[in-house]
């Protein structure tokens, strides 16, 4: 899932899109009004030439990249019925504006001081948390825009924010399943297109492993909790994910892990994440299967999101 840097499509993401690529992520340095955005994202449609997925972070709280442009989630206090509304509202604003996959609803339930969800979560409460997700997957959902729940498989413990160093949440297992699991759980159940996997270590799951590069993880979120649907990392600049790794090692890790979706937030870093994963199947480091596997969910997702327009 590439990112980019300007308000107009670069030449070197749409040769990424041409040659097969199947996601671009905006942000808020893309973005300055929405015939500008339309006008972009009819650009990545037209690079794809056919599906593609253009996800961007649109959450009920702080994280709200479209609020610039008049496009706002929900508050997270709104009364359900409601917020639903809203919801949907907001989708069918997305898809009007050519982006069908939405970077949340966070599935985090915050409990204590957290600098990284503070202002983006629904509490302490894990029912009130998975209720606020599956409500903003249902209006998500009605107006074709896809969700993601994130971070598996619990970010509600860190007291760092791994943008910025390394995360430990050093919980239990029986703390992590009775109090930050079941919101996963239901959005999954509930069909959610895809689960961001979060970098804190858990060591009670795999002790030296961020989660979105531990087998262990990834084999739980498909075995234990079902999930057919696309794994996706986050973004791999943050720091709790690149002390110690290079780019390289990182998404050959991501991707041998379990891994569908790898989002690049740093342009850079497009490039040599493809050559990586191309050179680790040729040396045998990485099973082409794998990369097929990842490939074609990604690609069923995609054809299953409202489409993204050429045509303006």
């Amino acid at each position: 899932m590439a990112g980019f840097m300007g308000l107009t499509l670069d030449r070197a993401t749409a040769r990424q899109l041409e040659s097969g690529g199947k996601a671009v992520i905006l942000f808020g340095r893309n973005i300055t009004s929405r015939d500008q955005l339309r006008e972009l994202t009819t650009s990545v449609a037209c690079a794809a030439g056919g599906s593609v997925i253009v996800a961007i972070d649109q959450e009920p709280g702080r994280v709200d990249r479209l609020a610039t442009i008049g496009v706002s989630a929900p508050e997270l206090d709104t009364e359900a019925e409601r917020f639903v509304t809203l919801t949907e509202q907001m989708g069918h604003e997305m898809v009007a504006l050519g982006i069908n996959l939405d970077l949340a609803p966070i599935a985090d339930v915050a409990q204590g001081d957290n600098p990284v969800l503070e202002g983006r979560n629904a509490g302490p409460d894990a029912d009130v948390v998975t209720q606020l997700a599956l409500d903003f997957m249902t209006g998500l959902r009605q107006a074709g825009v896809g969700a993601t729940a994130k971070h598996f498989p619990g970010h509600g413990l860190s007291r760092v924010d791994p943008h910025r160093s390394v995360t430990v949440i050093d919980a239990r297992l029986d703390t992590l399943e009775a109090s930050h699991f079941s919101p996963f759980q239901a959005a999954i159940d509930a069909g959610v297109e895809a689960v961001m996997v979060g970098h804190p270590i858990y060591p009670a799951l795999d002790p030296d492993t961020p989660a979105s590069l531990s087998p262990v993880v990834l084999t739980m979120l498909r075995d234990r909790f079902g999930f057919q649907g696309v794994a996706m990392t986050d973004g791999l600049s943050m720091a709790a994910l690149r002390k110690g790794r290079s780019i390289e090692q990182i998404a050959v890790e991501a991707v041998g892990a379990g891994q569908d979706l790898l989002i690049a937030d740093r342009p850079s870093d497009v490039p040599r994440i493809v050559a990586s994963l191309e050179l680790a199947v040729a040396e045998g480091l990485l099973d082409a299967a794998r990369l097929s596997e990842a490939a074609n969910r990604v690609r069923a997702m995609a054809d299953g999101l409202a489409p993204v327009s050429c045509d303006g």
